[in-house]
Parts: structure tokens; sequence; C-alpha cells
């Protein structure tokens, strides 16, 4: 037990001056890299998972949660086999879709919450097999824009 607290005492100093949720941050892509990582954990491992492309077979982020660097939560609000899209949960904001905020990991970049936009979804998806499929979409949707029956995202049947 005494190894455990100066293991962390030693990881925690790391974190010294951040902000909370920066660090919850941290944390939960840590935790995702590590889904990821064989076991024992090896640093070279980590560094090519990191500066790799993922399996596409895996998940994207087998956790479906996150904290924003405002302190809000994103609630996950559907995924396809490369995409994952998370709504914001705005705490001071009425619940219209005036004020919905989303974001995405993409399986090729699945430690990265970006916020969803044209510019940044074309610049994710450069050079895949998923650009000219999105590019074709974007011509004839909002990247927001949801089924009127089921109210999903349209973006999520790509």
């Amino acid at each position: 037990m005494t190894n455990e607290k100066k293991l962390l005492s030693s990881i925690l100093k790391h974190l010294n001056g951040m902000n909370k949720i920066e660090a919850y941050d941290l944390t939960h892509k840590l935790e995702t890299l590590l889904f990821y990582a064989s076991n024992p954990i090896d640093v070279e491992n980590l560094e090519q998972i990191i500066s790799a492309d993922f399996n596409p077979n895996d998940e994207i982020d087998p956790f479906h949660f996150t904290i924003l660097p405002n302190g809000n939560f994103c609630d996950f609000a559907g995924s396809n086999d490369w995409l994952h899209i998370y709504k914001e949960n705005k705490r001071l904001l009425p619940n219209w879709p005036l004020f919905d905020t989303y974001y995405f990991k993409t399986k090729y970049a699945p430690l990265e919450l970006i916020k969803l936009t044209k510019k940044n979804l074309l610049e994710n998806l450069k050079d895949t097999e998923e650009e000219p499929e999105v590019v074709d979409f974007m011509r004839m949707y909002r990247l927001t824009q949801k089924d009127l029956v089921s109210d999903k995202l349209l973006l999520l049947t790509l």
C-alpha cells in the first residue's frame, strides 16, 4: 500500500498547478489510452498508440464520457463505426436546440474531443475513406440536422 501511495504522489506532482477540469480531462484521456494498451504497460507501446492509427475494429471511446475544459459535461449523443458525437450539457442555458453544442471523436483521433464544425470535421477526416462521403453529406445537410422521426443526428447514418 505504501508503494501505491508513493507512486500516486509522484504522478500527482505532474498535475501541480493544473485546473481540476484539465486534470479530469487528462485522466480521462489516460483511461482511454490505457484501454488500448497492452498488459503489462510499456511506454514504447503507449507512444506507438498515441502516434499511430487505431484498429478500425476497436471502440473509439469505450467510456462514452467526457468533461470539457469549461467544466460542463458532455452526454453521449450517438455513434457509428468511425464517429462518436457528444452533446454539451450546459448548466446555465435552457435546453433549446438553438443552444446545443456538439463535439466529436473519430477513430483517427480517439483521445481528442473536438467541437463539431465543418472545418474541424474535414480537417480530422482529411485523406480518409470517409472524407468524400462526409463532403457530399455536408452539401445536402447541416452537421447537426436530425431525423424528424428518430431524433437521431443524420451524420451518424453515414
